[in-house]
């Protein structure tokens, strides 16, 4: 009777100790299986590479680089400061980008080409940044001067504010379509959010482990081009239509065709 006993108990201890392995496992496979029944595939896929390459990618990388690079510069901490606010400026219109998506449709899509044009913009600031950018930049400018120097992070800057651009509008973006699901779905909960702010802490971690060691080495040039790389990650989902949205005509009613390829919804503005 001893032994029975025994054997139960050691059986329950495993099998306790196979469900407690198993219990993250089966339970992230219910929390995808049931953002995928809310939310298409597509959908989460295109969030999780804007939230990922970008807001935890690009979008950290600059914020992380932006001090290193104006000390290395030179450039004094209140002039600094105002450098940083400078390039968080896109996030204070992400309000006037989403309306403005939601106003004037492009080729028939609210969102598609408005989140197009800001990956365009993105890569344009990475391309300036590694032609402005090269290992004797910062040398060359500070032995012509103050004015070289400053002209230097005036540019920096602006090529900053163009990558932090392409992560608001992918960012509001992403928060109107996802909120268009929720409001059809008020039992959706609050899963999506957490997979988005998941995709953007993972993202900003594996970022935050290698700008540190390469900007100390003084790298900001190889810094650049892993910035482009994250930077075009979103352009191919993006192409293909992953946000998903219903194409829109000048034949609805309240829509006004402003010219061609552009369209004014009158009946959302009023």
């Amino acid at each position: 009777d001893d032994t029975g006993e025994g054997h139960n108990n050691n059986h329950n201890s495993w099998e306790h100790t196979f469900q407690t392995v198993r219990h993250p496992i089966s339970s992230t496979k219910a929390y995808f299986t049931n953002l995928s029944s809310i939310f298409t595939w597509g959908f989460l896929s295109y969030l999780g590479v804007v939230n990922f390459f970008i807001l935890g990618g690009a979008f950290t990388l600059v914020m992380a680089l932006g001090l290193p690079l104006f000390k290395e510069l030179g450039i004094d901490a209140s002039r600094q400061q105002l450098y940083m606010t400078m390039i968080m400026s896109p996030w204070a219109m992400k309000p006037f980008i989403g309306v403005a998506s939601d106003l004037f449709p492009i080729r028939g899509y609210n969102k598609r080409y408005f989140a197009l044009y800001s990956i365009l913009i993105g890569l344009i600031g990475c391309t300036f940044l590694l032609i402005l950018y090269q290992p004797n930049t910062a040398s060359n400018a500070i032995a012509a001067g103050p004015t070289a120097v400053q002209h230097l992070a005036d540019l920096l800057v602006i090529c900053f504010t163009c990558i932090s651009y392409e992560g608001a509008t992918l960012d509001i973006l992403g928060e109107g379509k996802y909120s268009e699901y929720m409001r059809l779905r008020p039992d959706s909960g609050s899963g999506i959010i957490s997979y988005k702010f998941g995709m953007s802490l993972a993202g900003s971690i594996i970022t935050q482990m290698y700008v540190g060691p390469l900007s100390d080495m003084g790298y900001f040039h190889t810094l650049f081009w892993i910035a482009s790389g994250l930077a075009l990650a979103p352009f191919f989902p993006t192409l293909m239509g992953w946000i998903p949205e219903k194409k829109r005509s000048s034949q609805e009613p309240g829509m006004t065709k402003l010219c061609p390829g552009f369209l004014f919804d009158r009946g959302m503005f009023l």
